[in-house]
């Protein structure tokens, strides 16, 4: 799975430091991981969905700011990524084993592919406000 690299980066110094963020959170927290301790699971879960919300909220208010115009579109995106992660949460109740594994390849392929495509077109916006 793709890092954090330079081709991330918006040259927004907030937005840029939080994507980062995501990745050093990630890195950490894999290190530590034991699969077989389902509270230790929840969470990281847990820590890495707040993270990403709490990022959400930063972009969407320097969105408004910006007065960028496909705002609504973008965030239907971040409350698109919530819904499934709280899916997935739900299966926790199931004790699959591979749940864990699904959520982490699904947040940050997901985290990835939103920069990529989302984040990337509301940047000339934000760099010109």
């Amino acid at each position: 799975m793709e890092n954090w690299s330079t081709k991330f980066i918006l040259n927004i110094p907030e937005i840029d430091s939080q994507h980062n963020g995501f990745f050093e959170l990630w890195d950490k927290e894999l290190k530590l991981i034991d699969a077989s301790n389902e509270d230790q699971l929840v969470f990281i879960i847990e820590k890495m969905e707040n993270y990403i919300k709490d990022h959400f909220t930063a972009e969407e208010n320097l969105l408004i700011k910006s007065g960028y115009i496909d705002l609504e579109n973008h965030i239907i995106q971040h409350q698109f990524f919530i819904q499934k992660i709280n899916e997935m949460k739900l299966e926790l109740n199931y004790k699959n084993a591979l749940l864990f594994e699904k959520i982490a390849l699904f947040m940050k392929k997901w985290f990835l592919s939103h920069i990529m495509q989302f984040d990337k077109k509301y940047q000339e916006t934000v760099l010109s406000y």
